[in-house]
């Protein structure tokens, strides 16, 4: 009995520590990365403080017994056995992979057979499993947390740059405009923008950064203040689009990128739009006796070559119409579809201006619902914009 006793004593004051050591564990910083070392501590403690097993093993395994990992410590013995502990618990009933398994697993092995003990170290290889549980569920808490605060700064960023994308249609005395943006991800590369410049002179720019997502977003911003800071002396969209090259081109390379854009210049003096392109593509121009993709020389993309020139094509706005300028994002939806193109855009968008509408208003939010249903109904796969400059003839005034 005295026997007895001392060996329940050091059984309790190991537990005791095993305890301290437990809550020592949950004070301290864990993550995916340092998450098996922890484990391999705690296993090794445990071993050590054990009633003398000669084996012990942890696996991570799957609901259909897959193991993902496992850790062992000492000799798997056979004739020596004297008793077998296992013990399985349940991690997470939704995840089982190999970060959060569905199961953790303990198996041991003592060459001591000491039948009164045994409720006691099932209890001793419960907390240890309890232990890692924890260790595990607490990675995972982590992780979402992560994951939540990364959604909510993306989130903001989306707010962010749709706060510098133009929201309110812009009119003037013979053209009006409006914008369509949807970014393929919380934030995107698409840069959409029109500024007066003068009485006489409206810029508007519709731009692809390469690639899509938060580096993209920035590059974005980036365009804007370039933008504002060549327009105060250019006027002309091939001289604008030269000078926003020589400024972007460094950084554009340090990062690997590039930049397609379109520029048109509105001259309500002349009311003709000149334009001019970056690798950017063609816009659609639609009038009652001219449907087509105007067909223009385009320089190469902003960013690839130090030096790039451009050319500018002139557009004089001789009837009512509209010029739809756009990012590639809007042919990648029909990507899929053989006949879905440029072509087959302007036939639909065209056939939409042919049918009657009381309102200059009505005709432009059809084409704005029309772009909005084909952009939700496709698998989108690149950020979408598109601007919409709706014209008539100069001695005409523009209905409101």
């Amino acid at each position: 009995m005295n026997h007895q006793l001392v060996k329940l004593m050091e059984l309790k004051q190991n537990y005791e520590y095993l305890v301290m050591t437990s809550n020592e564990q949950s004070k301290r910083q864990v993550n995916y990365e340092s998450l098996m070392p922890f484990i391999e501590e705690l296993v090794d403690t445990w071993f050590v403080k054990m009633d003398k097993p000669c084996f012990l093993s942890i696996t991570f395994e799957s609901a259909l017994g897959a193991v993902y990992f496992r850790i062992e410590r000492g000799n798997k013995e056979s004739a020596k056995v004297q008793r077998e502990v296992e013990e399985r618990i349940v991690v997470s009933e939704q995840c089982d992979t190999a970060q959060t398994p569905r199961y953790v697993r303990l198996f041991a092995q003592s060459n001591v057979n000491d039948r009164d003990l045994k409720e006691l170290e099932k209890s001793f290889y419960g907390l240890l499993l309890v232990n890692i549980r924890a260790l595990i569920l607490r990675c995972q808490q982590d992780q979402s947390s992560g994951q939540r605060e990364i959604e909510m700064e993306m989130k903001l960023a989306r707010r962010m740059q749709s706060m510098l994308i133009p929201t309110e249609e812009l009119q003037l005395t013979s053209l009006r405009t409006r914008t369509v943006y949807v970014p393929v991800d919380y934030v995107g590369g698409d840069y959409i923008d029109y500024r007066q410049i003068n009485d006489r002179y409206t810029c508007f720019i519709i731009a692809d950064v390469s690639g899509h997502g938060f580096l993209a977003s920035i590059w974005a911003t980036g365009i804007r203040i370039a933008v504002r800071q060549v327009l105060q002396s250019s006027y002309s969209p091939d001289e604008i689009l030269e000078r926003l090259n020589q400024l972007l081109y460094a950084d554009l390379v340090k990062t690997r990128s590039y930049i397609t854009m379109l520029v048109a210049v509105y001259d309500e003096m002349e009311h003709k739009i000149r334009f001019g392109r970056a690798g950017h593509p063609q816009p659609f121009y639609l009038s009652k006796s001219n449907q087509t993709i105007l067909a223009s020389k385009g320089g190469v993309g902003l960013g690839l070559l130090p030096d790039s020139t451009y050319q500018m094509e002139e557009v004089p706005l001789e009837e009512e119409g509209m010029l739809l300028l756009y990012t590639d994002g809007l042919l990648d939806t029909g990507r899929k579809e053989v006949s879905r193109g440029s072509r087959h855009w302007l036939e639909e968008l065209s056939s939409l201006l042919h049918m009657p509408c009381e309102s200059k208003q009505e005709s432009m939010n059809r084409v704005e619902a029309y772009l909005m249903g084909i952009t939700q109904q496709r698998n989108q796969t690149d950020d979408i914009s598109v601007l919409i400059l709706q014209f008539e003839p100069e001695e005409s005034i523009a209905l409101v």
